[in-house]
This record gives C-alpha cells, structure tokens and sequence, in this order.
C-alpha cells in the first residue's frame, strides 16, 4: 500500500508538469523576468530606430540566427506589425494567448515575427511565443506605413 501511494504521489507530480506543459503560458511570463538579461537588437523602419531586447529562449535564439536581416512587416487590426520569418523557428515550448504592448513574438502557426503596440486592441490571437521586448516608444508605430520593410539587426 505504502508503495502505491508513492507511485500515485509521483504520478500526479508528472500530471501537474503535463497539464502545465500543454496549456497556454500566462499572458505576461516574459515581462516577469528580468528585461535587462537578453539581446539587445535595433529595428529600422521607415527613418526610425526602434530599440528591443530579444530574451535567452530557444525560439529567440533562432531567430537571432539569422540577423541580421530585413523583413516586409505588415500592420494587422491597428495593433500589430508581422512578417513571415522563411524557415520555422523552435516551437516545442508553451504558448500564450493574448499580448502585452512591446511583446516580440514568433506566431507559430503562420511562422511569423510579430511586433505588438496596441494592447487595447483586439486580443483574439494564440499561439504565440513572447521573444522580445520592445525598449522604445511604441507611439512610432502607430504613424507607420501599413506594408514596410524592417531592418533587425543585432545592437553595437
């Protein structure tokens, strides 16, 4: 008996681990970490330079692979600027619904990198892994054209 209760002890270790492995991370697990620690990048648009920390994950790391490079971002319900990033970045970690302003995220399902500006916009977006922050004024997205080139490259 005593073993069994330590065997199911254990196993509803592991379920809990599970359960919390599959569902949605909180909306702002990024933002709870230390926002100095990462890698801080420049993002040119349109005369602008925008300044943004990507974080030490995996999917970060990826992407941070392939700068520097310039990307065609489009503007998305007044909220959001994304590009298609070409080749998938790591994926197998918990994603989020919904966003933060600043958040830097790889939406997995279209292999996207997105910026987000505008969180009292509509939030109706999953999938999302948080890989960076925006260090900037945000306001500078707002009088952005709706299709543009960024330019994301690694900070001096």
């Amino acid at each position: 008996m005593l073993k069994l209760m330590h065997f199911l002890s254990h196993w509803t270790a592991f379920a809990g681990v599970l359960a919390l492995s599959t569902t949605a991370a909180p909306r702002h697990a990024w933002a709870a970490q230390n926002e100095s620690a990462g890698t801080p990048i420049l993002i040119q648009a349109a005369g602008h330079t925008i300044r943004a920390t990507l974080n030490d994950s995996r999917t970060a790391q990826d992407f941070i692979k392939s700068l520097p490079r310039s990307l065609t971002m489009t503007r998305w319900g007044d909220r959001e600027f994304y590009g298609k990033v070409g080749s998938r970045l790591f994926d197998a970690v918990p994603r989020q619904k919904g966003f933060a302003d600043g958040d830097i995220t790889y939406w997995v399902p279209g292999a996207s990198f997105a910026i987000f500006y505008d969180s009292t916009k509509d939030q109706d977006i999953d999938d999302l892994i948080v890989i960076g922050k925006i260090q900037s004024d945000l306001s500078v997205f707002k009088d952005l054209d709706y299709v543009l080139t960024m330019r994301i490259e690694l900070a001096p």
